[in-house]
C-alpha cells in the first residue's frame, strides 16, 4: 500500500533509496494517509527541507517502519491539489510513534498512532509533483479496491457450484 505511488510517479533515486530496499525485504514502509478528522499534517517549504508537522492515526506498520509515503498539505490551495507525497524516514528527530492502537483482528500487522514535531526532511523526498498526492493517492485506492473485489470473486464462484453441486 506504500509503495505504488512511488513506483508509478517516484524519481530514480528515490526508487533506489525507499522501493527497492523495500521490495527486497530489507525495509518495511507504511502508509500516512489517515487523520482524525480533515488531512491538517503540514509539510512547509523551508530552503532544501519540508518542515513536517501534525499527526496520522492507523497506521498499518506504524511501529516498526523504516520510510512512511506521507500524505502532506504542501500548500493552501483547493483540497485536492494542495497535498503532496513524501518519502519519510521514521527514524528522523520529532517523529513520534505514540502508542501501538489494540485491535480486535488483524493481529499480523502493527497499527499506530503517529506524530510529526518540526520534522526536517530533503524536498527531493517528493513523489512526483507537488500537490498531486491526492490524484497518486486516490488512483492507488481505486486499484486497491479493485484488487480486493478480485480477490473475492474466485471464491465466490466456488460457493455457488458447490450449492448448486449439494443442491
Amino acid at each position: 500500500m506504500a509503495t505504488p505511488a512511488l513506483a508509478r510517479f517516484g524519481s530514480e533515486e528515490l526508487k533506489r533509496q525507499f522501493l527497492q530496499p523495500t521490495i527486497a525485504g530489507d525495509m518495511v514502509a507504511c502508509l500516512g494517509v489517515s487523520e482524525a478528522g480533515d488531512i491538517k499534517t503540514k509539510a512547509v517549504k523551508d530552503g532544501d527541507d519540508y518542515i513536517i508537522n501534525g499527526g496520522k492515526m492507523w497506521i498499518t506498520n506504524g511501529c516498526q517502519a523504516d520510510w512512511m509515503c506521507l500524505l502532506a498539505n504542501t500548500s493552501n490551495g483547493p483540497l485536492h491539489k494542495s497535498k503532496s507525497l513524501i518519502c519519510l524516514p521514521m527514524k528522523l528527530p520529532g517523529i513520534n510513534v505514540t502508542r501501538k492502537i489494540d485491535k480486535l483482528g488483524m493481529r499480523s500487522s502493527d497499527t499506530a498512532e503517529v506524530y510529526f514535531e518540526d520534522v526536517r526532511v530533503p524536498t527531493k523526498y517528493l513523489i512526483g509533483d507537488e500537490g498531486m498526492g491526492f490524484t497518486y493517492q486516490m488512483l492507488q485506492f481505486q486499484e486497491e479496491r479493485m484488487w480486493g473485489v478480485a480477490g473475492t470473486l474466485a471464491p465466490m464462484q466456488n460457493i455457488i457450484q458447490e450449492t448448486i453441486e449439494y443442491t
